[in-house]
């Protein structure tokens, strides 16, 4: 299992690696394979950076283990929505610093619940490692999707 201090450094790079590819991305309108732009990736990433605080708790006592994966898109078109009128800059700074109160806030947990058991969709696995899954997996891989440009442009 991640240890809770190889998961507050995780998602801290995670959060640094998100912000440095969104102030470098160049084109936030370039359309994605789906329906979502770079923009908004960036923005999905910002907006679910600080809320370790908020979600882990739901996560470890089980009440988000309903939620349908229509349920999840409406919530982040919705989060989404409410920063269309963010520029870059504040979108990249709310990137950073979500990143840095969601590892501060692992850095206040307890090892014990970190190694709690979670069942979430298809996972089962100590609750550390769901959180790495969302604030260091999760931002990796839409800051990959948002900012590469294949074949190179």
């Amino acid at each position: 299992m991640i240890t809770k201090d190889e998961l507050a450094r995780g998602i801290r790079f995670a959060g640094a690696r998100a912000a440095a590819a969104a102030s470098y991305t160049k084109n936030w309108d370039h359309q994605l394979a789906h329906q979502w732009t770079s923009r908004d990736a960036f923005v999905h990433i910002a907006t679910s950076a600080g809320t370790a605080p908020q979600i882990a708790p739901l996560l470890a006592g089980g009440a988000l283990a309903g939620v349908t994966l229509e349920q999840v898109a409406g919530m982040n078109a919705q989060s989404i929505a409410k920063m269309a009128n963010q520029s870059q800059e504040e979108v990249v700074r709310a990137i950073r610093d979500g990143h840095e109160a969601s590892a501060a806030f692992v850095e206040t947990m307890d090892e014990a619940a970190l190694g709690q058991t979670v069942k979430l969709g298809g996972y089962e696995m100590p609750l550390a490692e769901i959180i790495a899954q969302v604030w260091i997996h999760h931002t990796i891989a839409h800051t990959y999707e948002a900012s590469a440009r294949w074949p190179i442009q």
